[in-house]
């Protein structure tokens, strides 16, 4: 009986050792398993202990070196922005027109529309204007009521309204070829505007003068500055206002063009163009 169980207690305690063992041998498995992997850990960038703290704050300071460096050779500058202008008297004109008639129908007031147009383009033609340069700009065609005595849904009549558009007219003849349209049947003027055939030397000149002007103010804010004004590292030109630039495919058209008879006509005085130009011009400061 005593004999059984210290059998029993022998094998017991060389399972517990075996048991043991085992377990000690996950174990150590377990801590090599560890060791490689913070190993590994160790060779990838931005991770391990340098990646933070002062290993981070090092790289960081570094980048800042460098681009301090970049930044100090670099010279101080000055941008402005400045206007120049050129005047010119303006050698060609625009006419805008029309022709506006009534009748009860609304098929009289358009034949009557239509032979006035006629007349006034056949007037413009015979005066050497190329009909490439006539423009219809408007037409339309509206009932009249009878507003006078309160009632309103009464249709009286009809107007037909005829807008004309005619380009690149030498200065000298407008006033006559209003005189000559209006006789043949146009009753409403819309405006006149202006342009110059010489245009880009203007412009050219308004260009020069907004450098120069450039330069006056960039000098002025480094003497402010307590500085001295340097080359020009950079210039860029602004918005163009071409209000006053000719057709130049109308011009070279009108050449040769027939003058009107100067006896009667409305006094046209166009007076001068400000041609303006913009720009934006860097310059070192010493």
């Amino acid at each position: 009986m005593n004999t059984n169980r210290n059998a029993n207690w022998n094998a017991n305690c060389e399972s517990s050792k075996n048991s043991k063992s085992s377990s000690g041998s996950r174990r150590l498995l377990c801590l090599l398993l560890s060791a490689v992997l913070c190993a590994a850990v160790l060779f990838i960038p931005g991770c391990g202990p340098e990646s933070s703290g002062t290993g981070s704050t090092a790289i960081t300071a570094s980048a800042s070196e460098v681009g301090d460096s970049a930044a100090d050779s670099l010279p101080d500058t000055v941008t402005v922005s400045a206007r120049g202008s050129s005047y010119a008297v303006p050698d060609r004109a625009e006419l805008r027109f029309g022709v506006r008639t009534q009748a009860k129908t609304a098929s009289e007031a358009q034949t009557a529309n239509s032979k006035n147009v006629n007349a006034v383009i056949s007037v413009l033609k015979k005066n050497n204007v190329k009909e490439e340069d006539i423009q219809t700009t408007w037409y339309d065609v509206s009932p009249q009521y009878d507003w006078n005595t309160g009632n309103g849904d009464t249709i009286t009549g009809y107007s037909v309204s005829t807008s004309l558009c005619v380009k690149n007219i030498e200065i000298k003849d407008v006033g006559t070829l209003i005189a000559a349209c209006t006789e043949a049947g146009a009753n409403e003027f819309n405006g006149v505007s202006y342009s110059c055939t010489e245009y880009d030397k203007f412009y050219g000149e308004a260009l020069k003068e907004a450098v120069t002007s450039s330069k006056e103010k960039a000098a002025l804010l480094a003497e402010a500055a307590g500085r001295t004004l340097g080359e020009v590292t950079r210039i860029s030109e602004g918005w163009q206002d071409t209000t006053f630039e000719a057709n130049a495919k109308g011009v070279s058209s009108m050449e040769g063009a027939g003058a009107l008879d100067e006896g009667a006509g409305a006094s046209i005085l166009p007076g001068q163009a400000e041609i303006t130009a913009t720009v934006t011009v860097t310059y070192i400061l010493k």
